[in-house]
C-alpha cells in the first residue's frame, strides 16, 4: 500500500486506543476507559500497526509495554490528538460566541453610560473572543 494510501487509512479511535492502552498499560484497562469491546480495541491497534509497518506494543501476559519506535509514534499520536480535541474545542467556542472576534464602533466616550461596565464584564464572560476598538477622530473608542 502507498505511504499516501496508508495515511489516509489511520483513523483517529486508533490513535486514542493506541495512547489509551500506552496510558493504561493495558488493553482490557483502555477498553473499559473508552468504553468498547477488548477485541475492538486490540484489533484496532493491530490494523493500526500493519498500516504503520511496525509493532507499537510489546505484548505480554502482565499487559503491554511501547517499543522503542512506539515511543515515539505514541508521542506524536498524543500531540495530534490534542491538537484535534484544541480544534474541536475552538470550534465549539467560536460557534457559541465564546471565542472569536468582535468588533465595536461607537460615537460616544465608552465610559459614557453602562456601557464601560457592560463591555468589561463582556471581556470577562468571554475570555477568548478577541475585542477590536474602531478609532474615533483619532482616538480609540
Amino acid at each position: 500500500m502507498k505511504l499516501q494510501n496508508r495515511i489516509l487509512a489511520i483513523n483517529l479511535p486508533q490513535l486514542r486506543c493506541a495512547v489509551v492502552a500506552a496510558e493504561e498499560v493495558s488493553f482490557r484497562r483502555a477498553a473499559e476507559v473508552l468504553l468498547v469491546k477488548q477485541s475492538t480495541l486490540s484489533r484496532g491497534i493491530r490494523q493500526l500497526e500493519h498500516l504503520i509497518g511496525m509493532s507499537i506494543f510489546d505484548r505480554s501476559s502482565g499487559g503491554v509495554t511501547a517499543t522503542p519506535s512506539g515511543r515515539g509514534f505514541l508521542r506524536h499520536a498524543r500531540s495530534i490528538l490534542e491538537q484535534i480535541d484544541s480544534l474541536i474545542t475552538t470550534a465549539d467556542r467560536t460557534s457559541r460566541g465564546e471565542a472569536g472576534q468582535l468588533s465595536i464602533g461607537f460615537y460616544t466616550s465608552p465610559s459614557a453610560g453602562n456601557l464601560r461596565a457592560t463591555l468589561l464584564d463582556f471581556r470577562q464572560r468571554f475570555p477568548k473572543v478577541e475585542s477590536r476598538w474602531l478609532r474615533h477622530r483619532g482616538r480609540v473608542l
